[in-house]
C-alpha cells in the first residue's frame, strides 16, 4: 500500500528532492522566500510531472497592479493575451540555476590539469633550485591534492547546475553509466535535468564528447589487439620469458 498523504507535496532545492510536506507549509515556504518560483520544481499526486513552482494555483501570492489612470485613447482589446515567456524558454536559460556552469566545468575539471600537467616538467627545475629535493615532493603533492579539491567541487556543482542530486557524482564510477554522466557534464545547459533541451553550443559540446569517445574506444581497441598479436610472436614470447627468468633469479634467495 502507499503510505503517502493524500496532502503530500515534494519540492526541488539545488537539484535535491525534499518532502512529502502538506499544502501549507509548503505555502509558508513561499512566504518565506524559501520557495524560487522559477527554480524550484514541484510536484504531488496527480501531476504528470514536476512543474516550476510558481505554476501551482494559489501557492504565491498574486500582487495586483494598481489601475492606471483613465486614457482618452480609443480602449484596448480586453482579450488581448499578455506577452509572456514560456516555461521552456525560462527554464532554457542557463544563467538562472545555481552551482557551477558549464563553461566553468569544462576550464576547471577539463583543461586545468592539461595545463597543470604541460607546466609542471616546465616548473620542476626551478621549484627544486628554490626549495631543494627534500620539498619538491611535498609541494608536488600539495599541488595534486588541490587539484583533486577542485575537481570534485566544480564536478559536485555542475551536477547542481543540471538540475541533479550531488549524488549522482558516484555514477563516474560505474562502468558505462560514467559516460552518460560525462556527457551530461561536458555539454549539457542549466537545467537540463528538468527541460532537456540543449542549446547550440551544447550540440557542438556533445558531438566533441562522443567523437573523443569513439576515438578513445577505437585507439583502446587498436592497443589490445596489437598486444594479443605480439603475444602470437615467437620474438615477444622469448623476450617476455627472458624478462620473468631475470625477475625470478633476482628475487631469489642467494646461497
Amino acid at each position: 500500500m502507499n503510505d503517502t498523504p493524500q496532502d503530500a507535496w515534494f519540492y526541488t532545492r539545488e537539484g535535491e528532492k525534499i518532502g512529502p510536506i502538506t499544502l501549507a507549509d509548503l505555502r509558508i515556504k513561499a512566504q518565506e522566500a524559501a520557495l524560487n518560483p522559477r527554480l524550484d520544481m514541484v510536484w504531488t499526486q496527480g501531476m504528470e510531472a514536476w512543474k516550476p513552482a510558481g505554476e501551482i494555483e494559489g501557492l504565491f501570492e498574486r500582487r495586483t497592479s494598481p489601475e492606471p489612470a483613465q486614457s482618452l485613447g480609443p480602449p484596448t482589446d480586453p482579450y488581448a493575451p499578455p506577452t509572456q515567456e514560456s516555461s521552456a524558454e525560462v527554464m532554457a536559460k542557463e544563467g538562472g540555476w545555481p552551482g557551477a556552469r558549464r563553461r566553468s566545468y569544462l576550464f576547471m575539471v577539463c583543461l586545468l590539469p592539461i595545463l597543470l600537467n604541460i607546466a609542471l616538467p616546465k616548473l620542476m627545475p626551478p621549484l627544486a633550485a628554490q626549495f631543494g629535493q627534500q620539498l619538491l615532493g611535498p609541494i608536488l603533492l600539495g599541488v595534486g591534492i588541490a587539484m583533486l579539491v577542485i575537481v570534485l567541487y566544480y564536478s559536485l556543482q555542475r551536477l547542481a547546475n543540471l538540475g541533479m542530486s550531488r549524488w549522482w557524482f558516484l555514477g563516474n564510477f560505474v562502468p558505462v553509466l560514467c559516460f552518460w554522466v560525462g556527457y551530461r557534464c561536458f555539454a549539457c545547459p542549466g537545467g537540463y535535468a528538468y527541460h532537456k533541451k540543449l542549446d547550440g553550443a551544447g550540440i557542438f559540446l556533445a558531438i566533441v564528447y562522443w567523437l573523443l569517445l569513439a576515438f578513445a574506444f577505437a585507439v583502446a581497441a587498436f592497443a589490445v589487439a596489437v598486444f594479443f598479436g605480439a603475444l602470437e610472436s615467437p620474438e615477444f614470447k622469448e623476450q617476455l620469458l627472458e624478462a620473468i627468468r631475470q625477475i625470478s633469479s633476482a628475487s631469489a634467495p642467494k646461497p
